[in-house]
């Protein structure tokens, strides 16, 4: 089956809308995300979702982003069809984040202590407002953690796989694992636990994020693990390693451990106490 190119509908897309097309970004399971450039030199991000893509995870991607307004969450901007060779294509356009992600900025390195309480501050207000919606983004990972500049503040993106915790869940029940990235993922996701599934998922997965980011390892790593097997850890509730929590005393982090928890009711209960938590920590030497 020869490959879909989306390319030439986001440059059809651009032509029709008076934007400049730029180039292709990424590519994931139900969308390819393109650069482009609107008639006042303002950077966009241009995603064309797959023919085929589950129309319901698209309508809840929307909906998620249009009921979030948080300074650390991506802001939709237009969301239409389009005809292209006849073939009608959804396509979304969102602010473009041109200060990189998390990802690449843990390339040059770790976080040093206060780096990374101000970057989990910002991203448990985040997830907080996310929980307010009633919404578990469930793909916190550091390549969905943006920046709109070099040195800027952090911004949460892709909202594909977001549950929707007033409506029927999309995953079905038979599946041994829910949808996300395994690395990052909570055991009720890794083992398709939909009735644990709440805010504290995210919780947990930011966890690992703030995790990697200061300490460089996975809060469930043995030495000499590969990821497959750190991942079999946290779907086990191994529980973190001794390693991780002698790691996070001596970086006066506590709260880390708790939000990194196997099982839900031992992590932080609400997202206010966690945010409290988090930030009381700037006063531990």
């Amino acid at each position: 089956m020869p490959k879909l190119n989306l390319e030439s509908v986001a440059r059809a897309v651009c032509a029709h809308c008076g934007h400049q097309f730029h180039d292709g970004i990424a590519e994931g399971s139900f969308k390819e995300t393109f650069l482009v450039e609107d008639a006042k030199g303002t950077r966009l991000a241009l995603k064309v979702l797959k023919p085929g893509s589950s129309p319901e995870r698209s309508d809840r991607e929307v909906d998620a982003m249009r009921r979030c307004s948080h300074p650390n969450i991506a802001a939709l901007i237009v969301l239409a069809e389009f005809d292209h060779t006849g073939q009608k294509y959804a396509y979304l356009i969102e602010e473009f984040m041109d200060g990189g992600t998390l990802e690449d900025r843990l390339q040059a390195g770790r976080l040093d202590r206060d780096e990374t309480l101000a970057l989990g501050e910002l991203l448990i207000s985040a997830i907080a407002h996310i929980a307010e919606q009633r919404l578990v983004h469930r793909d916190l990972k550091p390549a969905n953690i943006m920046f709109r500049k070099k040195g800027g503040e952090p911004v949460v993106v892709d909202f594909g796989i977001v549950r929707d915790l007033g409506k029927t869940s999309l995953t079905k029940t038979y599946l041994g694992m829910g949808p996300g990235t395994p690395f990052f993922a909570p055991p009720e996701q890794l083992n398709n636990d939909k009735n644990l599934i709440d805010w504290r998922a995210d919780q947990f997965a930011l966890g690992v994020v703030l995790s990697l980011a200061h300490l460089g390892s996975h809060p469930y790593e043995e030495p000499g693990d590969d990821p497959g097997r750190t991942i079999g850890r946290v779907a086990a509730r191994s529980g973190p390693t001794a390693k991780f929590s002698a790691d996070i005393a001596a970086s006066y982090l506590p709260v880390l451990e708790k939000m990194v928890a196997s099982w839900p009711v031992n992590r932080v209960r609400t997202p206010q106490t966690l945010l409290e938590s988090w930030k009381a920590q700037r006063d531990i030497k």
